[in-house]
């Protein structure tokens, strides 16, 4: 069987796919096997799972193989394995992407989801209120508020604002002290 040619066991392949004639013939390609497997990588293919694969794809070439499309067998089989390792390489790049544990409604977790994720629309939106806030805060506030909440801003210390504006720490503190009070209720409103 060693001698025969390789339409002559493509043959008896086509009679039984059980005919010796099909390793024959697969070892007579097995380089083709080998060259790919040196050339491409397939996570979680070992040379078994290879030699099976290339044999799926042989035998498979074996039955489809027209001598009118193609004249040279190998090259054909050659083209049909590329395309096999090509598309399990694809497949373990795609299994890589795909979720480790089941899948999970956001609408049923919406409550967990805006504690656990920010939502940048929502942190644009407080910051445009805060502003809008600081902008109409100043008009809350007495003449002596205003004189250190305006020190704070440029932030100057209390000991500072003490000596610019002429007051005692005394009367510092308790300015500071109402407009944090007078800030709080103010961003409450937001």
């Amino acid at each position: 069987m060693g001698q025969m040619t390789d339409w002559a066991l493509l043959t008896l392949i086509r009679q039984s796919v059980d005919s010796p004639a099909l390793m024959v013939l697969f070892d007579r390609y097995r380089p083709i096997l080998l060259h790919l497997q040196q050339q491409y990588f397939i996570p979680g293919h070992d040379s078994e799972d290879w030699e099976q694969e290339a044999l799926l794809v042989f035998c498979r070439a074996t039955l489809t193989f027209s001598p009118r499309r193609s004249p040279n067998f190998g090259a054909f089989y050659r083209l049909i394995l590329s395309h096999r390792v090509f598309d399990l390489i694809r497949q373990s790049q795609a299994q890589k992407r795909q979720a480790v544990g089941p899948e999970v409604s956001l609408e049923d977790h919406r409550e967990y989801l805006a504690d656990t994720v920010p939502d940048h629309r929502l942190a644009v939106r407080e910051q445009l209120e805060i502003k809008d806030a600081l902008r109409v805060f100043p008009g809350r506030l007495s003449r002596v508020e205003k004189a250190v909440f305006a020190g704070l801003m440029r932030g100057e210390t209390p000991a500072t604002i003490e000596v610019q504006e002429q007051m005692n720490r005394q009367q510092v503190t308790a300015a500071v002290h109402r407009c944090q009070v007078k800030l709080r209720e103010l961003l409450a409103l937001v």
